[in-house]
């Protein structure tokens, strides 16, 4: 009977240690995104700026690849489909907030945001979802919905990588895309002056959330957390 248990507590102690280094951050992580000087639009800049921005602040090592079909490779999004984070040969995640969330499941205790207590992540989630929302339709609107820069820069760049025909089908396609993502959030029929004024709300919002208490430095206290809207950046 005590050879059993024995036995049973090192079975259980080998898989915790066999899930544990599972979970360990890969000596070099692969972070994917299309070429910036020419494909790269400015919702998706944002979030890989914010993404890269978060594992340098972890102090986490990744390498950048710029890949023509990193949108292709996504797992999927809310949003920009971007940037793909690759950890090992078959676990991807995209997007900011789906790759914070696996960061911070893997880190446990020494993540970011450990210091904070459970009231705290969740008021920052939330901002930082509001934040997130309102900036990156917003840049969607206006990559997409604004004539002069869809014919500038969005229509060409959505076509960078691809021969005609193809190249005509892929712009429609991001169109297309982009005009669901804006009827989602009902922002399909305002105009520019309109997305101007709902990006403005928004930053009286986080201005008011600074001024609340003149000590903090970051969105909720006075160290940086997992949850801190870098993609703000971009604005």
């Amino acid at each position: 009977m005590e050879l059993e248990q024995n036995l049973t507590a090192a079975l259980m102690q080998s898989s915790a240690e066999d899930n544990k280094s599972e979970e360990a951050w890969p000596a070099v992580a692969h972070l994917h995104q299309p070429a910036e000087a020419n494909q790269l639009l400015l919702p998706e800049r944002s979030s890989c700026l914010a993404v890269k921005t978060y594992l340098r602040m972890c102090n986490l090592p990744f390498a950048e690849h710029n890949s023509n079909n990193a949108e292709f490779m996504s797992p999927g999004g809310r949003l920009t489909h971007l940037p793909l984070l690759r950890l090992g040969p078959v676990k991807t995640f995209a997007e900011f907030e789906p790759i914070v969330a696996q960061v911070e499941a893997m880190q446990g205790g020494n993540c970011l945001g450990s210091w904070m207590s459970e009231d705290q992540r969740d008021t920052i989630r939330c901002l930082v979802s509001y934040v997130e929302n309102v900036f990156t339709v917003a840049e969607i609107h206006m990559s997409f919905v604004d004539e002069a820069n869809y014919q500038l820069y969005t229509a060409t760049r959505c076509a960078a990588t691809h021969p005609w025909p193809l190249s005509t089908i892929r712009r429609f396609a991001k169109q297309k895309d982009a005009q669901k993502i804006l009827k989602v959030y009902q922002w399909q029929d305002l105009d520019n002056d309109q997305v101007i004024q709902e990006v403005g709300i928004c930053a009286d919002a986080l201005v008011a959330e600074l001024e609340e208490d003149q000590a903090k430095s970051y969105f909720g206290g006075s160290r940086p957390c997992n949850w801190t809207p870098w993609s703000l950046d971009m604005w």
